[in-house]
């Protein structure tokens, strides 16, 4: 059996989603021309190009244009070269496997860590990735992001709070709380009124959001306004341990193979990008069905990574305390006991993941980032207009550091 991509056929993406399936026809014969092992993991990207954001759906044409034109890119040739030389796994051999990317990288994956190349299968990745990372700065201007996080709902003030971000910016220790979500949430829907782009400013709660629906061109997801697909996911899980005839690793791929329809997900409502997010955190996410201080933290690492928004306010509410697994994963409802401490130290390290993700992005050196205690009186600001560093005892409240923040 031919064992190369030059077996792909326009019907193998017959099951594709429409825009795809379209995106993949057009761009076959350059499709056909790549390694393999490049090809499935691209493919299965491709596969959810209906839903993708915006800023990857222009990205993955950016690839495609790239890819069809590589003669002129000896070094993109280099990497594809890498890829190449990747001894080919048996799952290529079958015709038509190119209507299951994910199926196919996952058997690829295997093989290759059994023949012992994976080492060079990641040598080769990261070697597009940089190249990755030259057509992504090539694409439109450089945003002003601005990045806020809000902790510490019902929690005690804690000493040295954001300790992880004291050296990069100006911490201030007598801040007014007073009227301070109110000043977020006015200053969120202002960027969003001045630049209505889509999907560029985002509203998260590891609560509810059930009041934060007026905001103007804000989209908002919640912890809380997923209980029910959370439910159904729970209950799809302990259904399968129960069964026993489904592996941690089956039960993975099942999951993040699943569409919206399947766990009743409707948040979103018509909105089918924002509603295969809304799943893809749940079903991609460790502990996000269960703890909404994971959901929030994985959440921002999502949309940083994939929307690349403008405005990011992320709000962490108290998670239920620790329990045994068995009790974790139940569905049955029932009071939860809090941990609004515990939920503190989970917000304050979930603050430093956001701003180490916020500074991965291009233009990292005008990003804006606040984090803030909204039951204390602690909030750390790295803005390049203000010091490194430094620590301010000055009486003042949340909107005059949005104010300092934005210079």
């Amino acid at each position: 059996m031919i064992s190369s991509s030059a077996s792909l056929q326009s019907s193998d993406f017959a099951q594709y989603p429409p825009q795809a399936r379209d995106l993949a026809q057009r761009y076959l014969p350059t499709l056909t021309s790549l390694p393999v092992a490049f090809l499935a993991v691209f493919l299965r990207e491709l596969m959810g190009y209906d839903w993708q954001f915006p800023v990857e759906r222009a990205e993955s044409e950016a690839q495609l244009h790239t890819l069809r034109k590589r003669s002129e890119r000896p070094d993109l040739q280099q990497t594809l070269a890498r890829f190449e030389a990747l001894p080919i796994a048996p799952c290529f051999h079958r015709i038509g496997w190119a209507a299951q990317p994910s199926r196919a990288v996952e058997e690829m994956t295997a093989f290759l860590w059994s023949a012992e190349a994976m080492d060079a299968f990641h040598v080769a990745g990261a070697a597009y990735g940089d190249q990755l990372a030259q057509i992504r700065m090539q694409q439109g201007k450089v945003r002003d992001r601005l990045s806020i996080v809000i902790v510490g709902r019902d929690a005690p003030v804690e000493q040295d709070l954001f300790r992880h971000l004291r050296p990069h910016g100006t911490c201030f220790e007598n801040v007014r709380a007073t009227g301070g979500l109110k000043a977020v949430m006015s200053l969120l829907e202002k960027r969003a009124q001045a630049d209505p782009v889509p999907y560029a400013h985002w509203y998260v709660d590891g609560g509810e959001t059930e009041d934060m629906r007026a905001l103007t061109g804000v989209i908002s997801i919640s912890y809380g306004s997923l209980a029910p697909t959370r439910r159904n996911l729970l209950q799809y899980m302990v259904t399968a341990r129960s069964l026993g005839s489904v592996g941690p690793e089956e039960l993975r791929s099942r999951m993040m193979q699943m569409v919206p329809t399947q766990l009743g997900n409707s948040p979103g409502g018509s909105d089918e990008v924002l509603r295969h997010f809304e799943l893809s955190i749940l079903t991609e996410g460790a502990g996000t069905q269960i703890f909404s201080t994971t959901f929030v933290q994985w959440t921002a690492r999502e949309l940083l990574r994939r929307a690349r928004p403008d405005t990011l306010v992320l709000r962490y509410a108290p998670r239920q305390a620790e329990r045994p697994m068995n009790e974790l994963i139940s569905v049955e409802d029932g009071e939860q006991e809090l941990d609004p401490r515990g939920s503190l130290v989970d917000a304050e390290m979930g603050a430093y993941y956001t701003w180490i993700n916020l500074n991965r992005l291009q233009g990292e050196e005008n990003c804006r980032f606040i984090a803030w205690h909204e039951s204390g009186t602690t909030a750390i600001v790295v803005s390049p207009t203000l010091a490194k560093g430094t620590v301010s005892t000055q009486s003042c409240d949340v909107e005059q550091l949005l104010r300092w923040s934005l210079g």
